[in-house]
């Protein structure tokens, strides 16, 4: 029955689990909810009221997929969160250290343990600032349009064109000489570790 299928989709689609073991959940999601649905036809049910009957006693199905969520990976956004930030602080310092030593040749590199932890320390407030913001927003606002490019990188690259447009580079040389028209760079670096972790576990968006 395509209700029951696509249903049972919504359920299992973001679930941070590997598409085997999503295969299998959803197997037996559909099974037990056409069982459920035999059962009160066979009490006088039509097949069109048994099905919305059977989906109801079930729940909404973005209730059922975020309490699964809680169940099979607790602390899955924390995880998440800290991932993308231990990412985006070694590319920071990574691309900080290449362009030091093409800008300034003869300096040595800027990177110590001072500035990792500052940098760490810097990401972890903006990013966690960030992250609750659009966990906030999701939860008051149920659309489509609420996801990690309108959140994170469309305000970023609008900063960016204001800022570009006050300190107006000439060169490759002045735009990255000023760290305000580098923060587009630190919010992809970002985005891109927390996406990599969650692909990495299954997860669909």
């Amino acid at each position: 029955m395509e209700v029951v299928k696509q249903y049972v989709e919504k359920i299992i689609a973001n679930l941070p689990i590997h598409d085997d073991e999503r295969a299998l959940m959803k197997e037996e999601f559909e099974n037990h909810i056409l069982e459920y649905i035999d059962e009160l036809r066979m009490v006088g049910y039509s097949e069109q009221q048994a099905i919305q009957l059977a989906i109801k006693s079930f729940g909404e199905a973005h209730h059922i997929e975020r309490e699964m969520k809680k169940v099979l990976f607790p602390h899955y956004k924390w995880i998440r969160f800290c991932a993308a930030i231990i990412f985006t602080t070694f590319t920071l310092c990574l691309s900080s250290h290449f362009i030091t030593k093409w800008l300034e040749p003869r300096n040595d590199s800027p990177i110590s343990t001072d500035v990792v932890l500052t940098l760490l320390f810097i990401c972890t407030v903006v990013f966690g600032i960030w992250e609750l913001l659009y966990n906030e927003a999701k939860k008051a606002y149920k659309t489509k349009w609420l996801n990690v490019t309108s959140i994170f990188i469309v305000p970023t690259f609008v900063y960016e064109m204001i800022v570009f447009w006050q300190f107006q580079p000439n060169t490759l040389e002045d735009w990255l000489l000023h760290d305000e028209l580098l923060i587009p760079l630190y919010v992809i670096f970002y985005v891109v570790g927390r996406q990599l972790y969650t692909y990495s576990i299954g997860e669909k968006n």
